[in-house]
C-alpha cells in the first residue's frame, strides 16, 4: 500500500490532528493516514462492528446499517475485520458505487501499512481507502498482535459519535469498543439476538450496561442522520410483484415459511431463490429459529398502502 499512495503521519501538535482523539486517556502519539484529506473526518461517524464469526442474520442487519448509513451521508467507521465490520463496509461501497453521497468510509487498523489482516480484505480496505481513508497509530511495517486490536478499538470509539454492535460473543473485541465509547459518554447501540446464541452474550451484556436496542433499522437511521431532504418522496426499491407479495406475506405470518408457502402456492425451490434475491438486498435475514425475519418494516407499511 505504502508503494502506491503516500501515508502522512499527524502528531497531536498538528493542525490536522483529529481533535476527538485528544478525549482519550492515552491519545495516539502518531495518526498515520491514507486516502482522502483527513479534514472530510466531520460528523456524523457511525461506528458498526461486532463478530468474527457473525450469522447470516448478522451480516445482513450489517450490510443493510453500512448501505443506509451511507444513503444519509454518514462517516461509517470500522476496524475491517472479518465478519460484521466487513460487512458493513461492503454495504458502504455499494452505496458509494451505486452513485451515493456518502460520507468518507473509515477504516482504523490494529497494525501499519503492509501488514494488512486479514488478507481477505485487500480489496476492500483499498475500496475504503479511495473513498474515504485508512487511519492507524502504528508505523509502517509493524504487525499486528493481541494487543493492537483492543488498542485500536478505542480510536474507532473516539472518532465516533454513535456505536453499534451487531452480535457479539462474551469475550468479543467489540466489547472494548462499546466500553471504552460508554466511557467517553457517546451513544452505544446492540442489535438483539436470540437469547442462548453464543453471539448474543456480548450483546446482552452490553445492553445491560447501557446501550440501547437497535430494533428498527429505519427509526435508527432516522436518528441518527435525520432525512436531508424532507420534501422529496422516497422512492420504493425496484421490486417485482412477486417479491412484494412475498414481503407482505411474510410480514403477515411472522415469518413462518409453511404458512407463506400455503399462502402463495410456490413451490420450495422458487420461495428460496426469491427469499435469497431479498435477502442480497438487505430486506430480509434469517433468525437463528429458521424463521425470516422482515429488515425493511417501513418499506412493507408502504407496500401495504399502496397494495
Amino acid at each position: 500500500m505504502e508503494e502506491t499512495y503516500e501515508s502522512l503521519c499527524y502528531t497531536p501538535d498538528s493542525p490536522d490532528y483529529p481533535e476527538r482523539l485528544s478525549q482519550l486517556h492515552q491519545p495516539p502519539k502518531e495518526l498515520y493516514h491514507l486516502g482522502q484529506p483527513i479534514s472530510l473526518l466531520k460528523p456524523p461517524i457511525v461506528a458498526v462492528v461486532g463478530s468474527r464469526k457473525a450469522t447470516r442474520y448478522g451480516l445482513t442487519i450489517a450490510r443493510r446499517l453500512g448501505r443506509g448509513l451511507a444513503q444519509r451521508g454518514v462517516s461509517v467507521c470500522s476496524g475491517l475485520a472479518l465478519g460484521i465490520d466487513g460487512a458493513c463496509h461492503r454495504g458502504v461501497i455499494d452505496e458509494i458505487q451505486a452513485g451515493s453521497g456518502s460520507g468518507p468510509p473509515i477504516g482504523v487498523l490494529g497494525h501499519g501499512w503492509g501488514k494488512l489482516h486479514p488478507r481477505q480484505h485487500r480489496e476492500l480496505a483499498l475500496a475504503v481507502m479511495r473513498h474515504g481513508m485508512l487511519l492507524t497509530e502504528y508505523p509502517p511495517g509493524s504487525p499486528a498482535s493481541r494487543y493492537t486490536f483492543p488498542a485500536r478499538n478505542r480510536i474507532i470509539a473516539a472518532l465516533s459519535d454513535h456505536v453499534v454492535i451487531v452480535e457479539a460473543g462474551a469475550r468479543s473485541g467489540s466489547l472494548h469498543t462499546a466500553q471504552f465509547a460508554l466511557d467517553l459518554g457517546k451513544t452505544v447501540w446492540a442489535v438483539p439476538n436470540g437469547i442462548g446464541s453464543p453471539n448474543s452474550q456480548g450483546v446482552l451484556s452490553i445492553l445491560n450496561e447501557g446501550a440501547q436496542a437497535l430494533i428498527n433499522v429505519e427509526e435508527f437511521l432516522e436518528s441518527v442522520a435525520p432525512s436531508r431532504r424532507p420534501g422529496k418522496k422516497e422512492q420504493l426499491p425496484l421490486l417485482s410483484s412477486d417479491d412484494q407479495y412475498l414481503l407482505m406475506s411474510l410480514a403477515d405470518s411472522d415469518g413462518r415459511i409453511d404458512e407463506v408457502c400455503n399462502s402463495l402456492d410456490w413451490s420450495a425451490s422458487e420461495l428460496a431463490y426469491r427469499l435469497t434475491g431479498l435477502e442480497l438486498q438487505g430486506l430480509v435475514g434469517r433468525a437463528l429459529d429458521g424463521t425470516w425475519q422482515i429488515l425493511c418494516w417501513e418499506l412493507v407499511r408502504k407496500l401495504k398502502e399502496k397494495a
